[in-house]
């Protein structure tokens, strides 16, 4: 009997995640496998700290405050606005810095062709943009074996239409870093072809994750 498309996904987000054999992706997904990433408030840019030591421009998300303002493989070595000043790989690596309230400002110090630059920019609306499976995949399997090697993806609900598939799963993972443990929920959509994944859409409960991990969220202050 022939696999079904949901056999498919759950084969794929079981031999990838759960396993953590990110090299066999390709084997359930189409080289040209295409990522619809979610719309936000921040600066554009997809950053690579898989050194371990600096964190560096991988990718600049088009139309965004990044646009022709940062570039590939610029190092991150400072960034300041109204009231922090992140400086320390650690406190760059964490990209936290990037997001924030539509029009505030910061400024993001680089290491460009052996200069230091003062780069300023303000936060704005990044639209849902797209990624190439394989721009990302090695900056996944960095962050989970190095962070969350013991990282779980638990299928709950999963069906398909035609060529969609569509799933709600509950993560868990214990951070090696900050040694907490989390669990948050999932969901995705998948488009297959010829038995091979081409298009994803996902959303999770970053927020829910992040505070379990041990991350501070304040009340902001009002505005006068």
């Amino acid at each position: 009997m022939s696999k079904t498309n949901s056999d498919i996904v759950r084969e794929y987000l079981e031999e990838v995640f759960n396993r953590k054999h990110f090299e066999n992706a390709f084997d359930y997904c189409n080289q040209d496998c295409v990522l619809h990433n979610s719309a936000y408030v921040g600066v554009g840019f997809v950053p690579d700290d898989s050194s371990g030591e600096k964190v560096i421009v991988k990718e600049i998300i088009p139309n965004s405050p990044a646009t022709g303002k940062l570039r590939v493989n610029d190092e991150i070595v400072q960034v300041r606005d109204a009231g922090n000043d992140w400086k320390t790989f650690k406190e760059l690596k964490s990209g936290t810095w990037g997001q924030g309230i539509l029009d505030s400002e910061l400024t993001i110090i680089v290491k460009r062709d052996g200069q230091v630059l003062d780069i300023p920019l303000i936060r704005g609306r990044i639209e849902a943009y797209d990624l190439k499976l394989t721009s990302v995949i090695d900056s996944w399997k960095h962050y989970t074996l190095t962070y969350v090697p013991e990282s779980n993806i638990e299928i709950k609900v999963i069906f398909e239409n035609e060529d969609l598939v569509a799933y709600y799963a509950v993560d868990t993972a214990t951070n090696l870093e900050y040694h907490h443990s989390a669990v948050w929920d999932e969901c995705g959509i998948y488009r297959l072809k010829n038995g091979k994944i081409i298009e994803m859409w996902g959303a999770e409960n970053s927020f829910s994750q992040m505070k379990q991990f041990g991350y501070q969220i304040l009340e902001p202050p009002q505005k006068p």
